[in-house]
């Protein structure tokens, strides 16, 4: 880059119309602005013109190709996941062998050959006999031990919840201006960014906590970077944990989306926190302040269920993209009678419903095309609680693990070695304690029969 600028320097003496010299670029510079979006283009073209695969609109990084015979039934198919020079893909064995070829000819590639250990930090462990697949990231938080070692001299100390509610007190209030300059050679913005990464991928539990502390990048206290240490201690304490999906284990069904909307009314914002879960964990989860301010309780929630039913939308957008086209509407869990009445009903509205705007309550549209559904869930059992408030240990770690998938698996296998930090049931009543799960999931009583389970 200096070296560009020294350029631009020398040549702002000539007269531009009639240089002296003139430079041709034989290679391209790293770093040049352009060249990320040219070499998205290039990934696309590869894909889509070479491989004929089509591109996913939800998901541009996502490319597919499915072969079907004359009636259409399906014969093979390949799906590959870019990030940018990293690209991750899977299908039937011709498919993938095809694929490898045509790539080769355009691209200087090199092939891992599988089980991959991990992909942009992430590790899949799967067990076939089992039908279960889970993400998580242990040695992404041994090398960030790296950063925070020297601001924890003592060592690193057990934490079972990523914020207290006193740490959520602590960060409401704003740093004073001497409290700034005393924190200013901490590096809260690089710490934040650290966390930030594993939150967005498979440490959803974490994302509240990493949303108030962003909240605070622009000035930062002792204590505020006090709680970002704490908050890493948690996820060192539970690095072997992720999100874990399972087959045939989910009471919804196979493949079937269903979601969590929840807000909690804080001044001057309200916190939403919106999940989608398939196959028994969170494959996307949200947890931020709204855009806009909230007269009472029934408000936040209508917002928090309108952005969620987006999110839902966009995946049964990708997942019809992928063969996978959802019959049946989305289930969207919320605790909020109030404002899954104003979702399910175009009568008259109160003085202060009235001013919802009208993407809030377009989502009558959503469930009257048969795309969303809304149904009750208790208080106890809303999921996307997790996201909107700090909680007590039980509360959040019961939560926690029904979110990303661990206590259904632990419930239903429970000689399955899991982390001891994972939400434990009665071992002696395994079926029941297997039920309870379910019937917290899904907010319907459980068939233990075979024949019962099935049929759900």
């Amino acid at each position: 880059m200096e070296g560009i600028k020294r350029f631009a320097r020398n040549h702002k003496k000539q007269y531009r119309a009639n240089p002296e010299k003139v430079y041709k670029c034989k290679a391209s510079i790293y770093g040049n602005l352009s060249a990320g979006a040219e070499f998205e283009k290039l990934m696309t073209s590869v894909h889509t013109q070479t491989c004929g695969m089509t591109q996913t609109a939800p998901e541009p990084s996502m490319f597919v190709k499915i072969n079907t015979d004359d009636e259409d039934n399906i014969t093979g198919y390949v799906i590959a996941i870019s990030f940018v020079d990293d690209v991750r893909f899977f299908g039937t064995e011709n498919e993938i062998n095809e694929y490898k070829r045509l790539v080769s000819s355009k691209l200087k590639v090199k092939f891992d050959e599988p089980p991959i250990s991990d992909f942009v930090s992430i590790e899949t462990h799967q067990d076939i006999k089992l039908g279960i697949t889970e993400l998580k990231m242990p040695r992404y938080y041994d090398k960030a031990t790296n950063f925070f070692k020297t601001f924890a001299p003592k060592g690193f100390k057990n934490r079972s919840v990523p914020l207290t509610i006193l740490d959520e007190t602590i960060l409401d209030t704003p740093a004073t201006e001497e409290e700034i300059k005393a924190a200013k050679h901490l590096p809260f913005l690089q710490a934040v960014g650290i966390l930030s990464y594993p939150a967005s991928n498979c440490k959803f539990e974490i994302r509240y906590a990493v949303s108030i502390l962003g909240s605070r990048r622009v000035g930062w206290s002792l204590k505020h970077f006090a709680i970002a240490l704490k908050l890493f201690e948690y996820c060192l304490t539970t690095k072997h944990m992720g999100l874990m999906y399972s087959n045939g284990l989910d009471p919804h069904g196979m493949n079937i989306l269903y979601s969590y909307g929840d807000a909690n009314l804080r001044i001057p914002r309200p916190q939403s926190c919106r999940i989608v879960m398939m196959n028994g964990a969170a494959t996307s989860m949200v947890s931020k302040k709204q855009t806009r301010t909230a007269p009472n309780t029934c408000c936040a929630e209508s917002k928090a269920a309108f952005d969620t039913s987006t999110d839902v939308m966009g995946l049964r957008n990708l997942l019809s993209e992928l063969g996978n086209r959802q019959i049946k509407p989305t289930v969207l869990y919320q605790d909020n009678t109030a404002a899954i009445q104003i979702s399910n009903n175009r009568g008259s509205l109160g003085k202060n419903s009235r001013a919802m705007d009208l993407e809030v309550l377009s989502i009558r549209n959503r469930i009257e095309d048969h795309q969303i559904v809304t149904q009750y869930c208790a208080t106890t059992n809303m999921i996307a609680d997790i996201g909107t408030k700090a909680l007590p240990e039980a509360t959040f770690v019961r939560l926690r693990d029904m979110m990303n998938g661990y206590a259904l698996v632990k419930a239903k296998y429970p000689e399955l070695q899991l982390p001891c930090y994972v939400f434990t049931t009665n071992n002696e009543k395994v079926q029941m304690s297997y039920a309870m799960i379910v019937e917290m999931i899904s907010q319907q009583p459980f068939d233990m029969s075979e024949d019962g389970f099935h049929s759900q």
